[in-house]
């Protein structure tokens, strides 16, 4: 990763991932279905962003990358995991979406000192 998308990624994600405003509530969800459900539609929905895609096709990022994420209290990613990759994905792709993601934080929370864990499945075009 060049020294430019060190600095500029981010800004990227704040301004892509916290465009809501601050004064908006965030859900309590306190169950694993609950949160697995509503974190997979968020990263699901941040799959399809022209400007995720754009950024991954920038930095030649393709194929197929299966995480078990971790998720806390405050609805921060705590941990990633990788668990695979397809055959046309690469190590720098997969490290690179690690980077990318673990500073998403949802639009949810869970109550204080709950940790919740789920897998998902990065495609890439």
């Amino acid at each position: 990763m060049n020294r430019l998308m060190k600095l500029t990624l981010p800004a990227f994600f704040a301004t892509l991932l916290y465009g809501s405003p601050a004064s908006a509530q965030r859900s309590i969800l306190d169950t694993q279905e609950a949160v697995a459900a509503s974190a997979i539609a968020q990263l699901d929905s941040l799959m399809k962003d022209e400007k995720f895609l754009k950024t991954l096709a920038k930095e030649d990022v393709h194929g197929d990358y299966v995480y078990q994420i971790g998720v806390g209290d405050k609805g921060q990613i705590n941990t990633m995991r990788a668990l695979s990759r397809s055959d046309n994905a690469s190590i720098d792709g997969q490290n690179y979406i690690n980077n990318l993601v673990k500073i998403h934080k949802f639009d949810f929370k869970l109550p204080k000192g709950n940790f919740y864990k789920f897998e998902y499945t990065f495609r890439t075009p």
